[in-house]
């Protein structure tokens, strides 16, 4: 179920996807672990999940609430929500997502937007094809430029002159391919290891001159580091303009060679720009984990990140927003735009045909300089991908429609293979007027609040929650405010009151760190806050994956700092398993874990600790049953998903009867034996894996077991 999900995240849960944010959990995951939380123990949650269920009488409250899964679940289910994030960005979408929006006002503000600033936006998108008709523009296609070192001769960085193929070559094996001695563009197959061109020129066009860190000059033959030579530039590389994907009036798409006139339309856009002086987003790039990479590329400042066109373009729409009348309408537009900032950028590149066409520039979860980007039209055609236009219809009504009438994701057997269907008629509309305050009077059933800020530091009344339900940030990878700022600079130029504090989302106090020890610290502030604020009797359940011993010692530290232990350890399906940090991994961590924790002094005093041998044994038990669960519905597992349900069972069979302290020294102690039990965990995997296997009769996720 979560498999089909994950596949179409954007179609089965679009309300939490208006906005980007990073390592979004899935909306089904979170709904079952509601449920399994607050039904008795030995409850079917499978069965209770396709149940119109109320809960009425639950609070729940996620401290790191991101993108609002935990807040619009609980709210789906009938639930007191209280939702609180330290990043502004992520505030502001979850409540324009749960708010109070009118579809009527939202579709009123959009066409006085198409009126004005679409018309103006989509002149600047307007081309002549090959017979010099004039068209509209898809795409232009750029390369990045650095100057040879040794003869300072233009160095196109093309990896290879294959800039354009079908996401299924198999069927449509036919790619577009640039010529590099006179430009002109051609046709051949995706694996073509030579082409000749009219002009007389034979290359393979699989070897362009940049290779993975060099690039060779085609001028003198020198061989070059493009990060050296990029980052001891005082500004960022250059780029050169060598075709554009045009729509032809007959609805027809052609790839055509960029031409003078197509260069002399772009510098006029440069000094249009420079005429009208809109507001850009000239807030510096600050040093960082995710930022370094591009600041040694000679980035600086936000707005060096789009190129002149789409600056005016932009500038343009994020004006229009911004002087439509003040409220729920524009502020939903106003996120929307935010959005569409991912797929309009010199960072963002082309998919190809079959797909949607734009690869957003967060796609890889970092900050990654395009060699080959895209420049996409940011108004859109109908045949556009990561418009303004296309995205108000696929992202920003199709989340109002499921708002109003939200449906839950099941998976049916068609022809021998599965799908995933739309279950209606589980929950009631979602949409609600938000909370900005916790009112003297405390919070009324159903009803939702949200805040941003610190979540180590509430304003939430002791012991006043039933459930503690969230998706901590990842410590020493993404690093959220960092890459968050990319938005919050046009946030801040556009959409925020002039006495808005401060050019970036970074904080002290956010819980992201590449140290260990400072991550712990901070996470388990957050921790004590929830034990605070979580009755006695209550749970908190939060889902994790670390490929290291350190994240596991450092969430052990939180947890038990806290006073909290760990009662049970669930994997269950985690991100879309072709994400490219995934493809890109030698053994990808396809897995969460649902980690369940009670406080200390709610546990029975009488449980008593396992020995490091026993707990050893226990894990690697609990680890094979939990593996040939995923193994019985046709999921093998890798070894990083293996290593990470064997370290969740350790976390789990050391966390009882033990002081914060020892327990530290017998997980880490524990962590450095459990190779073994891992490799043989993962080597015993049902071999005859397959999807045609039906998923067991059992399976309860049961939360409550010791």
């Amino acid at each position: 179920m979560a498999e089909a999900e994950s596949w179409r995240k954007e179609v089965y849960r679009p309300i939490y996807h208006v906005h980007k944010w990073w390592a979004q959990r899935l909306g089904s995951v979170f709904r079952a672990a509601i449920i399994a939380a607050a039904s008795p123990k030995g409850s079917s949650v499978m069965d209770l999940f396709y149940q119109p269920l109320r809960l009425p009488g639950l609070v729940v409250f996620d401290p790191f609430m991101g993108s609002g899964t935990t807040v619009g679940e609980a709210r789906k289910l009938g639930c007191t929500a209280i939702g609180r994030d330290i990043n502004p960005v992520a505030y502001r979408a979850t409540s324009v997502a749960l708010g109070d929006v009118d579809r009527a006002e939202v579709d009123a503000c959009f066409e006085r937007i198409q009126a004005t600033a679409g018309s103006e936006i989509d002149r600047l998108y307007t081309a002549a094809d090959a017979d010099g008709q004039p068209c509209r523009v898809l795409y232009y296609f750029w390369v990045k430029v650095l100057p040879c070192p040794c003869c300072t001769a233009p160095v196109d960085l093309f990896p290879s002159y294959i800039f354009a193929s079908h996401a299924s070559k198999s069927t449509h094996p036919d790619a577009q391919v640039v010529c590099p001695s006179c430009g002109a563009l051609g046709v051949c197959r995706y694996d073509a290891t030579s082409v000749a061109c009219s002009c007389g020129e034979e290359f393979n066009p699989q070897l362009g001159p940049a290779k993975r860190r060099t690039a060779v000059c085609g001028t003198c033959g020198t061989e070059f580091a493009i990060a050296k030579v990029a980052g001891g530039a005082d500004a960022p590389p250059t780029h050169r303009l060598y075709a554009k994907l045009v729509l032809r009036a007959d609805g027809t798409k052609a790839y055509v060679r960029a031409t003078r006139a197509d260069r002399a339309a772009f510098d006029q856009t440069e000094n249009r720009l420079a005429e009208l002086g809109p507001f850009l987003p000239t807030t510096a790039i600050e040093d960082g984990e995710n930022t370094r990479q591009i600041r040694n590329y000679g980035y600086r400042a936000w707005h060096q990140l789009f190129n002149a066109r789409q600056l005016l373009a932009l500038t343009t729409l994020a004006a229009a927003i911004r002087d439509l009348p003040p409220g729920s309408a524009r502020d939903a537009l106003a996120v929307l735009f935010s959005g569409v900032l991912e797929f309009n950028n010199m960072f963002a590149s082309y998919k190809g045909e079959g797909t949607g066409a734009v690869r957003h520039m967060f796609s890889h979860h970092i900050l990654k300089p395009e060699r080959m980007p895209i420049e996409a039209n940011p108004w859109g055609t109908p045949k556009s991908s990561g418009a303004f236009s296309t995205l108000y219809r696929t992202r920003l009504l199709r989340a109002l429609d499921y708002r109003d009438a939200p449906f839950e994701v099941a998976v049916r057997r068609d022809r021998g293979r599965r799908r995933g269907v739309r279950v209606h008629g589980l929950s009631g509309p979602m949409r609600c007027k938000p909370l900005g305050r916790y009112p003297d009077g405390g919070l009324g059933h159903g009803s939702v609040y949200l805040s941003c800020g610190d979540s180590g530091r509430t304003d939430l009344p002791d012991r006043s929650v039933d459930l503690v339900v969230t998706d901590p940030p990842f410590f020493d990878n993404v690093h959220y405010s960092e890459l968050a700022d990319f938005f919050y600079a046009w946030q801040q130029r556009y959409f925020s009151k002039p006495t808005a504090a401060g050019e970036t989302t970074r904080r002290p106090e956010e819980v992201q760190d590449v140290d260990a020890g400072r991550f712990s610290e901070k996470l388990g502030r957050v921790f004590c806050e929830c034990g605070r604020v979580l009755r006695d009797s209550g749970l908190l359940v939060f889902s994790y994956h670390h490929s290291k011993e350190s994240g596991w010692l450092a969430l052990a530290e939180a947890i038990h700092g806290a006073n909290f232990v760990v009662t049970q350890c669930w994997p269950v399906k985690s991100e879309m398993s072709v994400a490219a940090p995934k493809r890109q991994a030698s053994q990808p961590i396809d897995v969460d874990i649902l980690v369940v924790c009670r406080k200390r002094d709610a546990l029975l005093p009488s449980q008593r600790a396992r020995t490091p041998a026993e707990a050893l044994a226990a894990s690697g038990r609990a680890a094979t049953v939990q593996v040939g669960r995923f193994n019985s519905v046709g999921r093998r597992l890798s070894q990083g998903d293996v290593r990470v349900v064997v370290a969740s069972q350790l976390l789990a069979a050391l966390s009882a009867g033990r002081e914060a302290k020892r327990m530290l020294e017998d997980m880490r102690g524990a962590l450095g034996a459990m190779q073994h039990i891992s490799q043989d965990c993962w080597e015993s995997q049902t071999e005859a894996c397959s999807d045609e296997t039906d998923s067991p009769a059992s399976g309860t996720l049961a939360l409550f077991g010791d």
